[in-house]
């Protein structure tokens, strides 16, 4: 099997050759640049360590992403301001930041987002728009042949819903429009909608998409960010638009990447269409063993396996992965990996244990 066959056949709960091999989400570059000094080659960088720790890959089509809901063109980014401590700028997606340069603070400081009201959404709503070439490239014939062609799983990254009216409002802005300005937040679902159904129907026309990814990131350690009911009115009805369109469109593989506690938020994606989450996080309470036996086959799992673990000794590492692993790969629809990027607190050795582990569970 090549490795699109693996991923699809994974997805569809059925038997495969070995596992797809994508044991880690990724790797802060802190990681990598302790493992320079463990061994890795000085020419593996934090993206080129898929292949090098050998990996199954996939081919991305970017459409949105936790850096952009979805904007072209974005913003072109410039300075407002500039001061000896601190510089003030509009970033790509239009926000104003403050930024400090000594350090003081890795985060900037959000003071302004491009979505204040329906006057300033109408402002940009142009740059929503499913029109412009540039979203899927200057030669999107030659894309789609390659996509058609790929021996690899072919992703469409979208920014989900509740991602891209936190970006144009920002969050704390969000949480007041859905009581203050609800027709400004379905306005952005609306327009959400469009846009993606628009490109998709261009995209299925002459490529074949194996899965959509929609980045949310819509829970903390406690739980989501919303509950069931705002849920059910501001994002349901635009979800279930764009996934029975997709469905119709052959795509059937609909994941979903949301961090922290998001047990709650699973039948409610189930309920829209989507059949995959990742990456739950065990520091936040997620068991991907409870999660299995509440859903059953309805729901892909990816992640699961607690990264603090590879942080300590090869008994905890193995204890943690021989506790998941065997039962879940038997019952297919899972792919092991880490809960999250792999930390910098972990040794090179470790990591190296950690797959050679997995792999050969795999092979049993």
């Amino acid at each position: 099997m090549n490795a699109r066959e693996r991923f699809r056949a994974t997805c569809m709960f059925e038997s495969v050759d070995r596992p797809f091999r994508w044991e880690a989400m990724g790797f802060w570059p802190e990681t990598i640049a302790r493992w320079h000094n463990e061994g890795l080659p000085e020419d593996v960088d934090d993206l080129l360590a898929y292949l090098h720790f050998g990996m199954d890959l996939r081919m991305p089509l970017i459409l949105g992403s936790y850096e952009n809901p979805g904007l072209s063109p974005m913003f072109e980014p410039e300075i407002l301001q500039e001061a000896e401590e601190y510089r003030i700028k509009r970033d790509g997606v239009g926000a104003v930041i403050k930024e400090f340069k000594n350090g003081r603070s890795a985060l900037p400081q959000f003071l302004e987002f491009p979505v204040r009201d329906a006057r300033t959404f109408e402002e940009i709503r142009w740059r929503l728009e499913p029109s412009n070439p540039e979203r899927l490239g200057l030669d999107w014939e030659s894309s789609a042949q390659a996509y058609n062609e790929s021996e690899v799983p072919v992703i469409a990254y979208v920014c989900g819903l509740f991602g891209t009216a936190r970006h144009l409002l920002g969050f704390e802005n969000l949480m007041l429009a859905y009581y203050d300005m609800p027709e400004l937040v379905h306005a952005i679902g609306e327009q959400w909608v469009m846009l993606y159904t628009s490109l998709f129907e261009r995209i299925a026309a002459s490529a074949k998409v194996d899965a959509i990814d929609f980045w949310e990131d819509m829970a903390y350690r406690n739980g989501p960010m919303i509950g069931p009911a705002t849920f059910r009115e501001f994002m349901t009805p635009y979800y279930k638009r764009l996934i029975d369109c997709v469905r119709s469109l052959g795509i059937d593989i609909l994941r979903v990447d949301t961090d922290g506690n998001c047990s709650a938020l699973i039948p409610l994606f189930l309920e829209v269409g989507a059949n995959s989450l990742y990456p739950f996080e065990v520091q936040a309470g997620m068991n991907i063993l409870e999660v299995r036996r509440e859903y059953g086959n309805r729901l892909i799992i990816e992640g699961g396996i607690d990264k603090r673990k590879l942080a300590e000794d090869f008994d905890a590492i193995r204890e943690e992965v021989e506790s998941k692993t065997p039962q879940l790969l038997r019952g297919g629809g899972y792919f092991p990996s880490l809960d999250h990027n792999v930390p910098p607190d972990v040794p090179l050795k470790n990591f190296e244990f950690y797959l050679n582990l997995v792999r050969e569970i795999g092979e049993r």
